[in-house]
């Protein structure tokens, strides 16, 4: 009899305990940041790569988040849309975003909309954090990972597609904060399919930048780059902007700073033309997601390679671009200040 009653407990913990265990690992389905609470309120305190496996710390979301752990050992805080756990993923499919009259955000859509965008289709894990409108020349055909097999790439255009980080007030950086993480990250190599290494120092942050305007470009128009699927054009590609801290004419580039706006979802208003006639003597606030560009080399004392540029470090993708009312950063820099953005500067203005 206590044989059979033994045998009772053993087989009811085992029916018990199963389906925990079972659902104990998850895989991450996006690359995102691990965090330190259930929040974004605060920096990331790494970075997770698509298809790492996590272990789940509890089965129970909190505010949106699942506590897990990483095969370090870490433990932090994931969205539930970045997790596949037993099969599915946590979230819904991945939604497409429609620009709302109401509130001028981009909302997410129906999963029903997102099964009727093509495979490679741009769907943003979020709602934008700009009035964006679907650019059907890059949106339709170019995914979050864009158009490389190599794990490094993937993984740095999924960093240069995150518009996610929005949800608290940016943090301030200083050109100089740019030029130290600089020297921080001399020694990292070109190729980083694990972007850990880059997330400890930053990556990840929602940043906001005042620096005058030297130039805006639409960048690699000709053959278009990895993170946009190599697809050639002004819609489909980055638009680069030279950003420096003095605006005389003759500052060295090798000086600047870089800032890109994605062709993702990007605002008719924003185009090179409208960022250097709204600019012209006046500093701009950028904000946006503080990135890693690894794949160029920045200006030394015997060397001055394209595109030039002081640090590595950049805001990539911008989520939004501002103009001051006064003359000299120190001033703009002042509670009194008075920012305009760019798509009300010029309204509904179409691409140039």
């Amino acid at each position: 009899m206590k044989r059979i009653a033994t045998t009772l407990v053993v087989f009811a913990s085992c029916c018990l305990l199963a389906p925990s265990l079972s659902a104990q690992e998850a895989t991450i389905n996006h690359g995102c940041s691990l965090r330190g609470d259930p929040s974004t309120k605060n920096a990331p305190i790494s970075h997770l790569n698509r298809n790492e496996t996590v272990t789940l710390v509890s089965t129970r979301p909190r505010t949106g988040f699942y506590h897990v752990q990483t095969s370090d050992g870490t433990k932090g805080w994931v969205g539930i849309k970045y997790l596949t756990v037993g099969g599915e993923s946590s979230a819904q499919p991945a939604p497409r975003p429609t620009p709302s009259a109401s509130t001028g955000q981009t909302p997410t859509a129906s999963p029903s909309a997102s099964r009727a965008i093509a495979k490679g289709a741009f769907n943003p894990a979020c709602t934008l954090p700009f009035a964006g409108v679907r650019n059907s020349a890059a949106d339709d055909h170019c995914g979050i990972q864009g158009g490389s097999s190599a794990a490094a790439k993937q993984a740095e255009s999924n960093s240069k597609n995150d518009f996610c980080e929005a949800a608290a007030a940016p943090q301030a950086v200083s050109y100089q904060d740019l030029l130290n993480l600089q020297s921080q990250s001399a020694n990292i190599p070109k190729n980083i399919p694990d972007r850990k290494v880059v997330a400890s120092l930053g990556e990840g942050k929602y940043v906001s930048y005042v620096a005058f305007v030297k130039g805006a470009h639409y960048s690699d128009v000709a053959a278009g780059e990895a993170v946009n699927c190599n697809i050639p054009g002004n819609d489909t590609n980055d638009i680069h902007i030279v950003l420096v801290q003095d605006p005389g004419p003759n500052v060295d580039e090798c000086t600047s700073t870089t800032a890109e706006m994605s062709p993702h979802y990007r605002p008719p208003s924003w185009t090179p033309a409208n960022i250097m006639k709204a600019s012209a003597g006046h500093p701009v606030r950028v904000q946006g997601h503080l990135f890693y560009d690894g794949s160029h080399t920045p200006c030394t004392a015997h060397s001055r390679p394209n595109p030039k540029r002081a640090s590595l470090w950049e805001v990539h993708p911008v989520y939004s671009f501002e103009v001051c009312d006064q003359t000299t950063i120190a001033d703009c820099q002042s509670t009194t200040a008075t920012w305009t953005p760019l798509e009300k500067v010029f309204g509904s203005t179409s691409p140039q």
